[in-house]
Parts: structure tokens; sequence; C-alpha cells
């Protein structure tokens, strides 16, 4: 997906006929990351590909998704502020596991005995 990523991160801002040095300067990130991100040598964290999304003014999924599929920026947002605060996938998925849980048993009580 990162490949996938600095693809479309480059492509968008040659679009635009934007530098690396443009693009660095508008959405606060350093020249060098940028071209690191392009260039595949390194990850780019969900901050970051936020920060050049807005400086593009695209949506964030444009950048990551390489399907049909696309994830309202909304949930994207929630995402990245769900792992800032430390929750990590696992609790996620508990938690979800636990409210499908709770859906399937409302059915199973009986409030007519």
């Amino acid at each position: 997906m990162e490949n996938f990523i600095g693809k479309q991160i480059k492509r968008m801002r040659q679009k635009k006929g934007w530098s690396i040095t443009k693009l660095a300067e508008r959405s606060g990130v350093s020249k060098g990351y940028v071209s690191s991100i392009e260039n595949h040598k390194t990850n780019p964290s969900a901050q970051m590909i936020m920060k050049v999304a807005r400086a593009l003014e695209v949506p964030v999924e444009k950048l990551v998704n390489n399907n049909e599929y696309t994830l309202d920026h909304g949930w994207v947002e929630l995402i990245v502020q769900a792992k800032e605060i430390g929750i990590d996938r696992e609790e996620i998925r508990e938690f979800l596991a636990y409210e499908s849980w709770k859906i399937k048993t409302r059915g199973m009580t009986d409030d007519s005995v």
C-alpha cells in the first residue's frame, strides 16, 4: 500500500504542477520526507498522509485507496485519533466483537416469562 501512496502523492503533485519543495512548504512536511515517500524509501505516517492530502486538496482516500471502495474521511480521522490515544487494532476488534455479541443476544432474551 505504501508503494501506492507514494505513487499517488507524486501523481497528484505533478498534476498540480508542483515541485516537491512546493508540496513540502504547503503541507509542513520536510522536502526530504516527501521525496522519501514518493521514492518508496519510507512508510508515511497517518498524520503525514493527512497533511499532504490537505495541501493537495484531496480526500485522504485518494492517496490510500487503490480500489473502488473508499473510506469516508470521518472514519479515517476517527482511526487516526484512536491510534493517537493508544487504541490498537486488537482493542477495536474486541469492541466490535462485544457489540456484535450484544446485538445477537438481545434477540435471545425472553421478556415474556
